[in-house]
């Protein structure tokens, strides 16, 4: 699956957080999570070699793809050039956070960790709504999106993604899945945004909950004086 990489000699840059999902257990695993369906639009952010991503051209109408790295976009149109899945790949290159999102039905994502947290809120203001992310974190990250009330974990993060969202820890992946490994953990966690979503002015909430949040050990009243 991975033979042409390491023949091209392209070295990651795990600076920016690549780090290629190789095994195909769990690959097919994060496939049967999201539960595609024949007329999907998927958004998958960070296809790397593809190794997802062409997977799941076999099943949906159209993987739209967003790529940072150009070296690694010209993997991804090789390895389907030609094929039948050619015309149902649509690749953008550039930065996610700078990018406005196309319309879709799920979203895929293998993303670099450092960028988690903003491409998290920017999933959940994004309209028109979709069905769902499956998205693999960092896991503190993710223990941290679906932590409850009362537990060391919980935070502005907590309070946040699950107002706006459903959220479930789907499965934990090793290190060693990835090539090159990353120095930690890693997670794969469902989103379902809440469609109506709550009737309040999400940037006002969130200013509220930052405040609540700043010093951990002081109390409220004192805070909000």
């Amino acid at each position: 699956d991975n033979a042409p990489l390491s023949s091209l000699g392209i070295l990651f840059n795990t600076g920016a957080g690549q780090h290629i999902l190789k095994n195909p257990l769990v690959v097919n695993s994060i496939i049967d999570k999201a539960a595609l369906r024949r007329t999907d639009v998927i958004l998958e952010v960070g296809p790397g070699t593809g190794n997802l991503t062409v997977k799941m051209l076999e099943k949906v109408k159209k993987v739209i793809a967003c790529e940072i790295d150009p070296r690694l976009v010209g993997e991804l149109q090789k390895r389907v050039q030609g094929t039948c899945l050619a015309n149902k790949l649509e690749i953008k290159v550039g930065d996610i956070l700078k990018t406005d999102l196309p319309f879709f039905d799920a979203c895929v994502a293998n993303l670099p960790y450092q960028i988690s947290s903003p491409f998290v809120f920017k999933l959940l203001l994004h309209r028109p709504f979709f069905r769902c992310a499956i998205l693999m974190f960092q896991r503190e990250f993710a223990l941290r999106l679906v932590a409850k009330p009362g537990s060391k974990l919980y935070c502005r993060l907590s309070i946040n993604t699950q107002l706006l969202a459903r959220v479930d820890h789907l499965m934990k992946v090793g290190k060693n899945n990835f090539r090159p490994p990353p120095k930690v953990e890693s997670s794969v966690v469902r989103i379902e945004p809440k469609n109506p979503p709550p009737p309040i002015n999400f940037q006002e909430w969130d200013g509220l909950v930052r405040i609540a949040f700043v010093r951990k050990n002081k109390t409220l009243s004192a805070a909000f004086k």
